[in-house]
Protein backbone atom coordinates (compact mmCIF):
# COMPACT_ATOMS: atom_id res chain seq x y z
CA UNK A 1 0.00 0.00 0.00
CA UNK A 2 2.47 2.56 1.24
CA UNK A 3 4.52 1.64 -2.26
CA UNK A 4 1.56 2.56 -4.64
CA UNK A 5 0.87 5.51 -3.11
CA UNK A 6 4.67 6.36 -3.57
CA UNK A 7 4.43 5.16 -6.88
CA UNK A 8 1.06 7.64 -7.11
CA UNK A 9 3.24 10.72 -5.36
CA UNK A 10 5.90 10.08 -8.13
CA UNK A 11 3.36 10.07 -11.84
CA UNK A 12 2.08 13.39 -9.45
CA UNK A 13 5.57 15.30 -9.20
CA UNK A 14 6.20 14.17 -12.81
CA UNK A 15 5.26 16.04 -16.11
CA UNK A 16 2.92 18.98 -15.46
CA UNK A 17 -0.39 18.86 -17.07
CA UNK A 18 -1.06 21.94 -19.63
CA UNK A 19 -4.55 23.94 -19.44
CA UNK A 20 -6.78 23.50 -22.65
CA UNK A 21 -8.04 26.23 -23.96
CA UNK A 22 -11.26 25.97 -22.56
CA UNK A 23 -10.11 25.95 -19.10
CA UNK A 24 -7.57 28.96 -20.39
CA UNK A 25 -11.03 30.94 -21.17
CA UNK A 26 -11.94 29.96 -17.58
CA UNK A 27 -9.10 31.41 -16.25
CA UNK A 28 -8.87 34.40 -18.22
CA UNK A 29 -12.59 35.46 -17.80
CA UNK A 30 -12.06 35.21 -13.72
CA UNK A 31 -9.20 37.46 -13.60
CA UNK A 32 -10.64 39.92 -15.46
CA UNK A 33 -13.97 40.00 -13.47
CA UNK A 34 -11.51 40.35 -10.60
CA UNK A 35 -9.46 43.09 -11.59
CA UNK A 36 -6.22 40.69 -11.38
CA UNK A 37 -4.03 42.57 -13.91
CA UNK A 38 -0.55 40.93 -12.78
CA UNK A 39 -2.26 37.79 -12.54
CA UNK A 40 -3.93 38.37 -16.64
CA UNK A 41 -0.76 39.29 -17.65
CA UNK A 42 1.38 36.43 -16.34
CA UNK A 43 -1.72 34.07 -17.79
CA UNK A 44 -1.08 35.69 -21.13
CA UNK A 45 2.68 36.33 -21.23
CA UNK A 46 3.30 32.82 -20.07
CA UNK A 47 0.88 30.86 -22.32
CA UNK A 48 2.16 33.25 -25.54
CA UNK A 49 6.07 33.35 -25.00
CA UNK A 50 6.54 29.68 -23.28
CA UNK A 51 9.35 30.39 -21.23
CA UNK A 52 10.33 28.75 -18.08
CA UNK A 53 9.36 30.13 -14.92
CA UNK A 54 11.94 31.71 -14.39
CA UNK A 55 12.88 33.19 -17.63
CA UNK A 56 9.36 34.58 -17.29
CA UNK A 57 9.67 35.94 -14.01
CA UNK A 58 12.67 37.95 -15.15
CA UNK A 59 11.44 39.41 -17.86
CA UNK A 60 11.51 43.63 -17.70
CA UNK A 61 9.67 46.57 -19.19
CA UNK A 62 12.27 47.49 -21.50
CA UNK A 63 11.92 43.73 -22.74
CA UNK A 64 8.47 44.43 -24.04
CA UNK A 65 7.81 48.07 -24.86
CA UNK A 66 9.30 49.87 -27.93
CA UNK A 67 10.89 53.17 -27.68
CA UNK A 68 7.20 54.51 -28.37
CA UNK A 69 6.46 53.26 -25.62
CA UNK A 70 4.22 50.55 -27.05
CA UNK A 71 4.10 46.59 -26.28
CA UNK A 72 6.08 44.70 -28.69
CA UNK A 73 4.68 42.14 -31.16
CA UNK A 74 7.96 40.12 -30.55
CA UNK A 75 10.97 40.18 -28.78
CA UNK A 76 14.36 37.86 -27.94
CA UNK A 77 15.18 36.59 -25.16
CA UNK A 78 17.85 34.80 -23.82
CA UNK A 79 17.10 31.51 -21.16
CA UNK A 80 18.88 31.32 -18.30
CA UNK A 81 19.03 27.53 -18.99
CA UNK A 82 20.54 27.09 -21.95
CA UNK A 83 22.08 30.26 -22.65
CA UNK A 84 20.41 30.15 -26.40
CA UNK A 85 18.11 33.39 -27.22
CA UNK A 86 14.48 32.42 -28.41
CA UNK A 87 12.26 34.66 -30.10
CA UNK A 88 8.81 34.89 -28.68
CA UNK A 89 5.73 36.45 -30.07
CA UNK A 90 3.02 38.28 -28.06
CA UNK A 91 -0.47 38.20 -29.50
CA UNK A 92 -3.20 41.00 -28.53
CA UNK A 93 -4.10 39.51 -25.74
CA UNK A 94 -0.78 39.75 -23.91
CA UNK A 95 0.16 42.75 -25.49
CA UNK A 96 -3.15 44.83 -23.95
CA UNK A 97 -2.50 42.54 -20.78
CA UNK A 98 0.87 44.00 -20.31
CA UNK A 99 -0.02 47.51 -21.32
CA UNK A 100 -2.02 47.32 -18.49
CA UNK A 101 0.27 45.95 -16.13
CA UNK A 102 3.01 48.48 -16.92
CA UNK A 103 0.34 51.18 -16.48
CA UNK A 104 0.24 50.74 -12.40
CA UNK A 105 3.00 52.84 -12.64
CA UNK A 106 5.89 50.25 -13.65
CA UNK A 107 9.28 52.12 -16.01
CA UNK A 108 11.80 50.54 -17.99
CA UNK A 109 14.10 48.92 -15.58
CA UNK A 110 11.14 47.44 -13.62
CA UNK A 111 10.30 43.84 -13.86
CA UNK A 112 6.99 42.86 -14.90
CA UNK A 113 5.97 40.78 -12.38
CA UNK A 114 6.54 41.45 -8.75
CA UNK A 115 4.08 42.39 -5.91
CA UNK A 116 0.81 43.80 -5.27
CA UNK A 117 1.07 47.40 -4.55
CA UNK A 118 4.84 46.92 -5.04
CA UNK A 119 5.61 48.06 -8.76
CA UNK A 120 9.14 48.60 -8.15
CA UNK A 121 10.18 45.91 -6.32
CA UNK A 122 11.93 42.51 -6.85
CA UNK A 123 10.19 39.88 -9.25
CA UNK A 124 7.86 37.25 -8.18
CA UNK A 125 9.87 33.81 -7.16
CA UNK A 126 9.01 30.56 -8.95
CA UNK A 127 7.57 29.25 -5.82
CA UNK A 128 4.77 32.46 -5.95
CA UNK A 129 4.73 31.58 -9.61
CA UNK A 130 3.69 27.83 -8.53
CA UNK A 131 1.68 29.14 -5.81
CA UNK A 132 -1.08 31.21 -8.37
CA UNK A 133 -1.17 29.03 -11.14
CA UNK A 134 -2.42 26.56 -8.17
CA UNK A 135 -5.05 29.09 -7.12
CA UNK A 136 -5.83 29.00 -10.63
CA UNK A 137 -6.93 25.27 -10.63
CA UNK A 138 -9.54 26.02 -8.03
CA UNK A 139 -11.76 28.09 -10.63
CA UNK A 140 -11.10 24.78 -13.39
CA UNK A 141 -11.97 22.29 -10.65
CA UNK A 142 -8.75 20.12 -10.76
CA UNK A 143 -6.37 19.07 -8.74
CA UNK A 144 -3.51 22.24 -8.48
CA UNK A 145 -0.73 18.54 -7.91
CA UNK A 146 -0.64 18.55 -11.58
CA UNK A 147 0.12 21.97 -12.44
CA UNK A 148 3.09 24.43 -12.00
CA UNK A 149 5.12 26.91 -13.71
CA UNK A 150 5.29 24.31 -16.68
CA UNK A 151 1.46 24.29 -17.33
CA UNK A 152 1.61 27.91 -18.70
CA UNK A 153 5.08 26.63 -21.11
CA UNK A 154 4.07 23.82 -22.46
CA UNK A 155 -0.12 24.58 -22.49
CA UNK A 156 0.61 26.80 -26.41
CA UNK A 157 2.92 24.27 -27.07
CA UNK A 158 0.66 21.36 -26.83
CA UNK A 159 -1.67 23.30 -28.44
CA UNK A 160 0.58 24.00 -31.81
CA UNK A 161 1.81 20.97 -31.94
CA UNK A 162 -1.77 19.15 -32.00
CA UNK A 163 -2.47 21.78 -34.71
CA UNK A 164 0.04 21.16 -36.89
CA UNK A 165 2.17 18.10 -36.04
CA UNK A 166 5.11 20.21 -36.26
CA UNK A 167 7.64 19.00 -33.98
CA UNK A 168 10.40 21.61 -35.19
CA UNK A 169 8.47 24.66 -35.39
CA UNK A 170 7.51 23.54 -31.62
CA UNK A 171 11.21 22.81 -30.48
CA UNK A 172 12.12 26.32 -31.60
CA UNK A 173 9.34 28.06 -29.78
CA UNK A 174 10.70 26.36 -26.80
CA UNK A 175 14.34 26.47 -27.10
CA UNK A 176 15.10 22.98 -26.76
CA UNK A 177 18.50 21.34 -28.41
CA UNK A 178 17.07 18.58 -30.06
CA UNK A 179 13.54 17.20 -31.49
CA UNK A 180 13.89 14.08 -29.07
CA UNK A 181 13.61 16.93 -26.14
CA UNK A 182 11.10 18.43 -27.39
CA UNK A 183 8.92 14.74 -28.18
CA UNK A 184 9.72 13.81 -24.35
CA UNK A 185 8.05 17.19 -23.25
CA UNK A 186 5.09 17.33 -24.83
CA UNK A 187 4.71 13.60 -24.34
CA UNK A 188 4.62 12.24 -27.59
CA UNK A 189 4.11 8.04 -27.85
CA UNK A 190 6.04 6.31 -30.74
CA UNK A 191 3.34 5.60 -32.55
CA UNK A 192 2.44 9.44 -33.01
CA UNK A 193 6.33 9.68 -33.82
CA UNK A 194 6.16 7.12 -36.79
CA UNK A 195 3.22 8.48 -38.05
CA UNK A 196 4.55 12.30 -38.47
CA UNK A 197 7.78 10.27 -39.52
CA UNK A 198 5.65 8.63 -42.47
CA UNK A 199 4.61 11.74 -43.55
CA UNK A 200 8.01 12.73 -44.79
CA UNK A 201 8.90 10.34 -47.19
Amino acid sequence: MAERASETKAEIRGQMAPFTMEQVQLIRASLRASRAVRDLAVLETGIDTMLRGGDLLRLKVSDVRDVNGSIRQSLHVRQDKTDHTVRVTLTDKAQSALAALVALGKCGPDYLFTRQGDPQGKHLSEVSLRDIIKGWCKIIHVDPRRYSGHSLRRTKAVFIYEETRNLEAVRQMLGHTSLAQTIKYLGVNEKQVADIAAKYE
